[in-house]
């Protein structure tokens, strides 16, 4: 662990992982669900539906960050997923199943929010890089872990097993979240400084939305890619880029409190575009899996760390939002052009790491053009 980061940190850092580990371990298994209710030509909206509702709930996420506290973000958001978990076994329907799909995504667009700008706020800047890579690393473990021990639990408990495993961690999750303190500031500027959204935050909510079409492509596309190409876990691919990222995070964090955070992007983004050119050629999987992690962990801290920056504690809830709405912009945007690419070309994995490579490309030529302007 990095020495100094106070232990509240540490607590709730724990938190994350078994809130991003309670909706994660479903991912593998979704598309099965859906295939079974006849809903093949809608697996390309498993993601965008669950992005989009985060995308709706963003905004407001930011406001009650900054006016109500971080710990009712972190709490709210939680017990959505509780929610989500217990009525999945209840979706028979194509209309249900994207019905809670929906819900179960604005839980999401909550608690992201409160325990990042409850980050920012504990953590001074010249090492808030290094903690909200640590905080990545927990994040990511509990999306890591999610994808391999959902298409593990699934072989022994079934679907209505993983459901129910779902519901109890996102418990487990809201019972940390209850014993941190509140660090919003108690005066309320809310009106002051500009309602929902925190316009200083666009440069690097621009580059997050950049960077997460590729990804919001990729958590699409890779469970089934995986498959054809003869890997019985398809949850394989996301696991091995995961991983990589987290080793990366333990000091790309550092890197962009001392480089900057456009560079600590611009490295990020580099190892993205090589990783997507080694998928459209069909060269290498798992090491354009290590290269796409890589870049993540790069570009992840810095993203953040840029975001908190750039705002004051009472306006750092809605800075983030920001942020997080780019991040499902962008999903939404990789998650609906895959689900075109598959559906209506032959070549449809060709296209879909080929425009993904095209918006790495064009967030590495942003993030190089505000290295001089960035914190």
């Amino acid at each position: 662990m990095a020495k100094g980061l106070p232990r509240i940190f540490w607590l709730m850092s724990t938190g994350s992982l078994l809130f991003f580990l309670s909706f994660n371990i479903l991912l593998p298994e979704l598309p099965e669900v859906l295939r079974k209710m006849g809903g093949q030509a809608y697996i390309g909206f498993i993601l965008p539906a669950f992005a989009f509702s985060a995308l709706l709930a963003r905004p407001f996420s930011g406001w009650v960050t900054d006016k109500l506290g971080r710990k009712h973000a972190m709490i709210g958001g939680a017990m959505f997923c509780v929610v989500a978990g217990v009525l999945y076994p209840w979706a028979q329907t194509l209309w249900l199943f994207f019905l809670i799909r929906f819900l179960h995504g604005f839980s999401t667009g909550f608690s992201p929010t409160g325990f990042t700008a409850f980050t920012t706020d504990i953590i001074h800047e010249d090492r808030r890089g290094e903690a909200l890579g640590w905080q990545g690393i927990f994040s990511n473990s509990g999306t890591a872990a999610g994808y391999a021990l959902g298409a593990w639990l699934v072989l022994g408990w079934g679907q209505q097993g993983i459901f129910a495993a779902s519901s109890v961690l996102a418990v487990l999750a809201i019972m940390i979240f209850s014993l941190l303190p509140e660090t919003k500031p108690d005066t309320d500027n809310t009106r002051r400084n500009g309602g929902l959204f925190y316009r200083k935050a666009w440069p690097p909510s621009l580059l997050m939305l950049l960077v997460c079409v590729p990804l919001g492509a990729l958590l699409t596309v890779m469970p089934d890619y995986t498959a054809e190409l003869g890997y019985s876990n398809k949850g394989i691919f996301l696991t091995v880029y995961i991983g990589s990222s987290l080793l990366v995070r333990v000091f790309s964090g550092k890197l962009s409190d001392r480089l900057g955070r456009a560079a600590g992007i611009g490295i990020g983004t580099a190892f993205q575009v090589c990783a997507l050119l080694l998928l459209f050629f069909e060269t290498a999987f798992f090491p354009a899996a290590i290269l796409y992690g890589i870049g993540q962990g790069f570009n992840a801290p810095s993203l953040f760390a840029w975001a908190g920056d750039v705002s004051t504690t009472e306006t750092r809830g809605r800075s983030l939002s920001m942020l997080f709405m780019a991040l499902e912009i962008g999903i939404i945007i990789g998650g609906l052009g895959s689900g075109y690419c598959l559906n209506l070309h032959t070549h449809g994995y060709h296209l879909v790491f080929g425009f993904s490579a095209f918006a790495s490309l064009m967030a590495l030529a942003f993030a190089l053009s505000r290295h001089k302007k960035s914190p």
